[in-house]
């Protein structure tokens, strides 16, 4: 794969070499995706159409984090120990019932334990995948493995997007009460993550391409603090921006901009083919610049385009700093899995994964449960602006953390 050719010929070059295991789980990480980006669309909507307030969605959204946050740690020991065929298609079909709980639950304690519960068996999938690809794919098509898992799961909010905005306003038209309408649609991104089962189960025994063996962690005895740290504190960073801004887009456009469900989808989805484009050239830019550099520089061009959203009130300005930041933030994120995992041992992959997880949700469920109020009261333009400022912190740790100063000026 050193010939020089188009994104998508190194991709179909790569794929010939995705093993079954792979191929498998990305299948079932477009069906979760599809279902889950629907949900996601959807659901603040929904709270707001019940009449939440900002501070009462930020407060239900943070829920979600906190299952996460909780479930981050113990999965990292429960993927060491539990055969993912067996795992993976279970967690699916209680991830399911998780939204259907949200989606149906009548009592506010009933829709946050469905949203809890959501948030914690989803994270066992973004836990188990970076280990999992390690371990079934070879050196050549790891990166375009990374990547194309991260673009599958953000392009197949295309699909749900669309959908989740277009089905509900159709349902409405047809004199469906909204309500009903929002929680019929939400059922039908549950099917989409249900149906997620099926590739799951045909996942076959799980061996390294590489040959090499795969041991269980022993806890945190030998690790070392100062790297994973370097490793793990630009994300951290990184979720206490999100937190403050990525759950409320969708009111953004609808508080700042006057757009209807249907156009809102329009530009999520819009957002998530950003995405994709991004995290897809993501190998390329990474072979060209390397990891660490690739990462600094994909985030540091986002920082200004944040400050877009905050400031400017122009639609198509904000639509164009909105996809590109997406295609920008995005872009980094495969890239920084897969270098954090090459700098730690085989047994510590999950461990890494599951911490970092921790780390960037816990920084998210704290960050969403304050912006809430800080959009009540000041309006969108505080929590962009600070956005902007943790992102930009977070870029200049990864500078100094990974790249060495001669590399800098090089």
């Amino acid at each position: 794969m050193t010939k020089r050719r188009g994104i998508y010929g190194d991709y179909a070059e790569a794929f010939k070499f995705f093993s079954p295991n792979a191929r498998h789980f990305l299948a079932g990480s477009i069906l979760l995706g599809i279902g889950a980006n629907l949900i996601s669309l959807l659901f603040s909507l929904y709270l707001k159409r019940l009449d939440f307030t900002e501070v009462a969605i930020g407060t239900m959204l943070s829920t979600r984090a906190l299952g996460a946050t909780v479930i981050a740690l113990p999965a990292s020991f429960i993927i060491s120990r539990l055969d993912p065929r067996r795992l993976l298609p279970v967690v699916a079909t209680l991830t399911a019932a998780s939204y259907v709980a949200q989606s149906l639950a009548i009592s506010g304690f009933l829709m946050a334990s469905g949203v809890f519960f959501a948030g914690a068996l989803s994270t066992i999938f973004q836990v188990i995948s970076g280990p999992f690809f390690m371990r079934n794919s070879g050196e050549s098509e790891r990166m375009h493995l990374f990547s194309l898992n991260g673009a599958l799961s953000m392009g197949t909010g295309l699909i749900g997007s669309l959908l989740g905005g277009g089905l509900k306003d159709v349902l409405v038209t047809l004199g469906v009460g909204e309500i009903t309408a929002y929680r019929a649609v939400l059922l039908v991104g549950c099917a989409f993550v249900l149906s997620a089962a099926v590739p799951y189960s045909r996942i076959g025994p799980v061996t390294a391409v590489t040959g090499a063996p795969a041991r269980r962690g022993s806890g945190f005895e030998g690790i070392d603090a100062v790297l994973w740290f370097k490793l793990i504190f630009p994300g951290f960073l990184v979720g206490l921006g999100a937190g403050l801004t990525i759950p409320y887009l969708n009111l953004y456009f609808k508080d700042t901009f006057g757009l209807g469900d249907t156009a809102i989808g329009a530009a999520v989805a819009a957002g998530q083919v950003a995405t994709f484009i991004g995290i897809a050239a993501g190998p390329e830019v990474a072979r060209r610049m390397g990891k660490p550099r690739a990462v600094f520089w994909t985030q540091f061009l986002s920082v200004p385009l944040i400050l877009v959203l905050a400031f400017v009130r122009s639609l198509p300005l904000a639509l164009v700093a909105y996809l590109a930041r997406q295609a920008l933030m995005n872009m980094s994120t495969p890239i920084q899995d897969n270098f954090s995992l090459e700098l730690v041992a085989p047994e510590r992959q999950g461990l890494m994964n599951a911490i970092k997880m921790l780390s960037w949700t816990g920084s998210w469920t704290i960050a969403a449960r304050l912006s809430g109020s800080l959009i009540f009261a000041n309006g969108f333009s505080t929590s962009f602006a600070l956005t902007a400022a943790l992102y930009a912190l977070s870029t200049l740790c990864y500078r100094l953390f990974f790249i060495p100063r001669h590399a800098r000026n090089g």
